[in-house]
């Protein structure tokens, strides 16, 4: 293995843990444990940050350049990018809507629209985190991610770099108008104030920014770039105990530029200590299975609730520090089984996929006949 390829794969196991840093400020919130600071809030923009650097460096990599070639490889660069991300994101998705159904837990209207991927706007519809079941509102992250991974790779192929920048920036400023317009309306209250697409536009067009200009931000991975960017987080979390129009309309936004530095400072292994830590052996595979931590936590949390031995209940019914290390240890076992029985095994199916640099080189091949 070449030098480049063990830094590239470095690089990547950090973000791995950095992605489960990200999901334990939900878990954390979901647990229900009363706190000034809401970690979950800045979680997600966290997860969502990181999944539109992630998905936006995978397209670099993967789809040909908008050129004359693009339209013979970007096709099934594009179906195949497709492919593997439906790969990764759907089993354990559509396996658990499928068992709670079968199992009576949940209604075929409310698999539905689980599985269609609206969850976030029919919560918005609804003005309610449950679409039904009380332990599936998590489900609006994954919605809102799988609709931005609809439309973004295509756009990214049609468009040239140009347009694609300045689609990313106007993404920024509609998130920023959509919260705005919420307060002045006094909408911001209601459900889709958080789980609307609008509201993480700004994540996830950051997040790509970062990986479109990743050679031009060297400076923001400088120490002293980062113990500014510590110094703010700081100051972030102070202003978000406050509440009011600051911590609705205000700090969304502002919350990307530490979390911004924190991404690029361990891709590009800048992090010193901080980075040793991210590269714990633990860490990084708690993080590479983070997606089944996710989605099962709240699902695990109904089961002990439901059918789980009796002295264990009313830990997890009565939301105490005890019951989120039961579920949180519960649910990092059943992930990790669902990991290595069943997730694993079925991404030996990406073997059979276009491999992207066959089709850059096809592509450009193209473009040279």
């Amino acid at each position: 293995m070449s030098r480049n390829t063990l830094q590239a794969k470095g690089r990547r196991e950090q973000l791995d843990s950095l992605r489960l840093l990200a999901i334990s400020g939900v878990l954390f919130d979901h647990a229900g444990i009363s706190t000034r600071f809401l970690p979950g809030t800045v979680g997600v923009r966290f997860f969502l940050l990181l999944s539109g650097f992630l998905i936006t460096r995978t397209l670099m990599a993967q789809l040909p350049a908008r050129s004359v070639g693009a339209a013979h490889g970007g096709t099934a660069a594009l179906l195949s990018f497709y492919a593997k991300r439906a790969l990764r994101i759907w089993p354990l998705y559509y396996l658990i809507i499928a068992v709670l159904l079968v199992g009576g837990v949940i209604e075929l209207r409310e698999a539905a629209i689980h599985g269609l991927f609206v969850t976030n706007i029919m919560q918005a519809i609804k003005n309610h985190w449950h679409v039904t079941s009380w332990f599936l509102p998590h489900f609006w992250t994954i919605c809102v991610q799988e609709q931005f991974y609809l439309v973004w790779p295509l756009l990214f192929l049609l468009l040239d770099t140009t347009r694609r920048n300045l689609l990313l920036f106007a993404m920024l400023g509609v998130a920023v108008l959509f919260r705005l317009g919420m307060w002045w309306t006094g909408l911001h209250t209601r459900v889709g104030f958080h789980t609307l697409p609008f509201a993480s536009f700004d994540a996830l067009a950051v997040g790509s920014l970062l990986a479109i200009g990743h050679a031009r931000l060297g400076i923001l991975v400088e120490r002293r770039a980062q113990a500014w960017a510590l110094v703010l987080a700081v100051l972030l979390g102070l202003a978000g105990m406050l509440g009011g129009f600051i911590d609705t309309v205000v700090l969304p936004s502002l919350w990307l530029v530490p979390l911004s530095v924190l991404i690029l400072s361990a891709f590009d292994g800048r992090l010193g200590a901080a980075g040793a830590f991210l590269d714990w052996r633990p860490l990084v595979f708690f993080g590479r299975i983070s997606l089944g931590i996710y989605l099962l936590h709240l699902p695990v949390a109904y089961a002990i609730i439901t059918h789980g031995p009796r002295a264990l209940i009313p830990w997890v019914e009565h939301r105490t520090w005890s019951g989120l290390a039961i579920n949180t240890g519960a649910t990092m076992i059943l992930a990790t089984l669902s990991w290595f029985l069943f997730e694993k095994p079925l991404q030996r199916l990406r073997r059979y996929l276009p491999d992207a640099r066959a089709v850059r080189s096809a592509a450009a091949d193209a473009n040279l006949a």
